[in-house]
């Protein structure tokens, strides 16, 4: 095999990685045969204390069809103290997507979704995210599970009561707001869920109170796999498959991003606009 088809295999495998800050990640697009690429930013909010190497193989969905990936990781200490946490890392994903002049698409895993609220809470007013696409949403009761299955098995049951007691006596009002946006006032995009009804750490009787809020404010689509398939948490993309997993996805997205949707929001145009001098995204 030629030295370039040697490296172009290696820049397939695995597409080139930037440290933007603490928890993220850039993914840089692969090269596209046309040279004709997406409009849409993906950041990719994974499950709590999601492996790098599990965490790629979503990055690398969207990077082999054109787009940059910002991946944002939440972990569990990240998350049972926000403040310095979870709230910080927001902050810093907000900032980082306000200097870049993209179309933004998010696409959130299990507790992934939690951070995104928080971001999205944020960012209401200064940035432009077309599209939501939530796999296994998880809802302030399913944070115990997320916890208990991110470590590792030896510790569950330690984990399973250390969560327990900290959700009893801890300042839940960062989780707690965070869900109360997702009910009340969610951001206006167009949004798919894709949820198993097998999931034990995030029941979809939870989400469903979500679902109806999205319907009120802009497009919704669910996916809703049935019981008898006995797909377990966060495991969706790799039952139906890569191809039909994004196909579901992207399906979604190209019909939202021909219909020209636009986020209601409270911004005034011209009032602040996103600076296109981010070297990183170019």
């Amino acid at each position: 095999m030629s030295t370039a088809k040697v490296l172009t295999k290696l820049r397939r495998a695995a597409p080139p990685v930037v440290d933007c800050f603490r928890n993220a990640k850039l993914y840089r697009r692969e090269r596209l045969a046309n040279d004709l690429y997406p409009p849409e930013f993906v950041v990719l909010f994974t499950w709590l204390g999601a492996k790098q190497k599990y965490a790629y193989k979503y990055a690398n969905c969207w990077t082999s069809r054109g787009h940059d990936v910002l991946h944002v990781t939440t972990s569990v200490r990240d998350l049972l103290f926000p403040k310095t946490g979870a709230e910080v890392t927001a902050s810093r994903v907000v900032d980082f997507l306000d200097r870049a002049d993209k179309n933004i698409l998010i696409h959130g895993l299990s507790v992934g979704s939690y951070l995104t609220q928080r971001v999205l809470m944020q960012a209401k007013d200064s940035i432009r995210v077309t599209h939501q696409l939530f796999d296994s949403f998880t809802v302030c009761s399913g944070i115990e599970a997320g916890v208990e299955h991110a470590v590792s098995p030896r510790y569950r049951e330690i984990a399973k009561r250390s969560v327990k007691i900290y959700t009893q006596l801890a300042d839940l009002s960062s989780i707690n707001k965070a869900e109360a946006f997702a009910l009340t006032s969610p951001y206006p995009s167009p949004i798919m869920f894709i949820h198993s009804l097998a999931d034990n750490v995030a029941p979809y009787s939870a989400m469903v109170p979500v679902i109806e809020a999205a319907r009120r404010v802009g497009p919704v689509r669910t996916h809703i796999i049935p019981e008898k398939e006995k797909v377990p948490h966060v495991t969706i993309m790799k039952c139906l498959g890569e191809e039909k997993y994004m196909g579901m996805l992207y399906d979604f997205v190209e019909e939202h991003r021909k219909d020209g949707f636009v986020a209601d929001t409270t911004h005034t145009p011209g009032e602040k606009t996103m600076n296109p001098g981010l070297s990183v995204l170019s």
